[in-house]
This record gives structure tokens, C-alpha cells and sequence, in this order.
């Protein structure tokens, strides 16, 4: 995240100079979402979903107790929550968002995928320090005209995105466990329409966990999820699946991450009442 001394011009008579650390305050220059037409994309996984928060949102809890639920918790059980764990070796490097354990349980993986932003020209101010000082000045009547700001960038989410998929879902299936990817619903859209993904074929009503599982949530309407789910291959000529392209070349041990998964270590620890606020 960038950021911005609180005693700089042009934004010091807007801040406290205590703002951020203290002794050296500065203001973060962080951005959790873009409006680009006229849609509005989360660029900030939190602004989707935080799971290492106790008492979340009115507006995050009805996608969090969905998650917690397709995990297999049940209200009143405890949820052990890790979160950017990292599995490195010479085989696998990859960083899991968060991982849930009730007990000894299989682990659960969640991931969330929002979209990035483009841009980073500090000549055109589309950089997101520049912008974020913008956006500030312009909203407070000091600057007259709205300047550009970052735009959003889908395609390279979803390249990233794809083989990620795949392998952490194939990971947690072999452990016993389950990888859900939480992805805002424009994004899905957008996959959608740009792959060859059988969205519809997918798409489940009963809300059973299978080998890739997908919730699609809104930005704008809390309550408002759809949930995709199915085999990594084909297994009949024609039947819908998340790929055929990519696999895991190698699956660590389960001890791996169980022993990352200490007391010392855990972001949150609560019980499930679902809908309490």
C-alpha cells in the first residue's frame, strides 16, 4: 500500500499529522474499489471478504456464514482461522489467503479474487498515490475538475488466477478438506464470457462441494450469491469442468501446513452463531 506523510502538502491540512504510526504519521493511500462504467469492482479481497474479522460487517456477515457453512461448520463449532499462509518448496510456492479448521478437521482453503487496477503513470497522476491525493482534493471542493484515476484490470486476474484454481483445489481435496474461492460476480461474468467455461452446466443449486468450488457475490447486494461447482477434468466427453489444462505437478504433505497452524500463528478464533451481530 502506498502512502503519504500527514505533514506533506497538499494533503497535511486535511489530516491529523497523528494519522498511521505512531511518531511518524502518514496517511495510507489505499483503494478498495473502482467504478469503471457502470459497474463497481472490489480491488481489495478485504472489501469483498475478511474472515480473520470477528464480528464482521452487516454487509460482509450473509457471505461469510454461506463460506463458514459450505466449509462444513456448524453454528456453535469453533473456527480456527489462518490467514496468507505460505506452502514453499522446490515443487509448490504458493500463498493461501486463508485456511479454516475446526480441531484436528481437514483444513479448508478460501481464496478471494477481486480485480487489480491498471495504470501507475506519474506524469498522467494515474499512479494510486497521485490518485488517491486527487480523489481527495476533489472531493473536498480543492481541486475543480475529477482527474483520472487507476482503471481496473481483469485480464490479467484471471490469467493469474487460473492455474491457482486448480492446483489449491486439487490440494485440499487430496488432504480431505475443500479449497472455496470467493470471486466478485462481475468478475465471474467476466470469465464467463471470456473462457470457455460452462458457467451454466456448473452452476449448482443444492450447494454441494465439489472438486472446484466457486461463490460469485455482489458488491452492491450483500444477500446476493451464486454458487458454481465441478470436476477439475471431464469425465465424459462434453460434461462440464473447470479444465483440462493444468494440474498440480506435485502434492505437499498435509504436516506441511499443519505445522504452520499454531496457536501463535492464528488470526482469529470464534464461535459460529450464524446471523448474530
Amino acid at each position: 500500500m502506498m502512502r503519504w506523510p500527514a505533514k506533506s502538502e497538499p494533503l497535511a491540512s486535511l489530516f491529523d499529522s497523528s494519522v498511521g504510526r505512531e511518531g511518524g504519521g502518514f496517511i495510507p493511500c489505499g483503494v478498495c474499489s473502482v467504478e469503471s462504467g457502470r459497474e463497481q469492482w472490489a480491488v481489495c479481497p478485504r472489501r469483498l471478504l475478511a474472515l480473520d474479522v470477528i464480528n464482521p460487517s452487516p454487509q460482509q456477515r450473509p457471505l461469510r456464514d454461506r463460506v463458514l457453512k459450505l466449509a462444513g461448520f456448524r453454528e456453535g463449532e469453533t473456527v480456527q482461522v489462518w490467514s496468507e499462509v505460505t506452502l514453499r518448496d522446490k515443487h509448490f510456492n504458493y500463498r493461501l489467503d486463508y485456511v479454516l479448521r475446526n480441531g484436528s478437521a481437514p483444513p479448508c482453503i478460501v481464496e478471494i479474487m477481486t480485480a487489480s487496477t491498471s495504470g501507475g503513470n506519474k506524469e498522467k497522476r494515474t499512479d494510486m498515490r497521485s490518485a488517491f491525493c486527487d480523489a481527495v482534493l476533489y472531493a473536498t471542493g480543492l481541486l475543480p475538475e475529477r482527474r483520472n484515476s487507476p482503471g481496473v484490470n481483469i485480464r490479467q486476474v484471471w490469467a493469474r488466477m487460473a492455474s491457482q484454481m486448480i492446483v489449491k483445489s486439487e490440494i485440499a481435496n487430496k488432504w480431505g478438506g475443500c479449497t472455496i474461492w470467493v470471486i466478485q460476480d462481475t468478475l465471474m461474468s467476466y470469465i464467463g464470457a471470456q473462457t470457455g467455461l460452462k458457467l451454466d452446466m456448473l452452476r449448482s443449486a443444492s450447494w454441494e462441494a465439489g472438486e472446484v468450488n466457486v461463490i460469485s457475490a455482489s458488491l452492491t447486494s450483500p444477500s446476493d450469491f451464486s454458487f458454481y461447482s465441478g470436476p477439475v477434468h471431464a469425465r465424459f466427453p462434453g460434461d462440464a469442468c473447470w479444465t483440462d489444462l493444468l494440474s498440480a505437478s506435485a502434492i505437499p504433505h498435509q504436516e506441511v501446513l499443519v505445522k504452520k497452524l499454531t496457536d501463535e500463528t492464528m488470526a482469529a478464533r470464534f464461535t459460529f452463531q450464524e446471523g448474530t451481530p
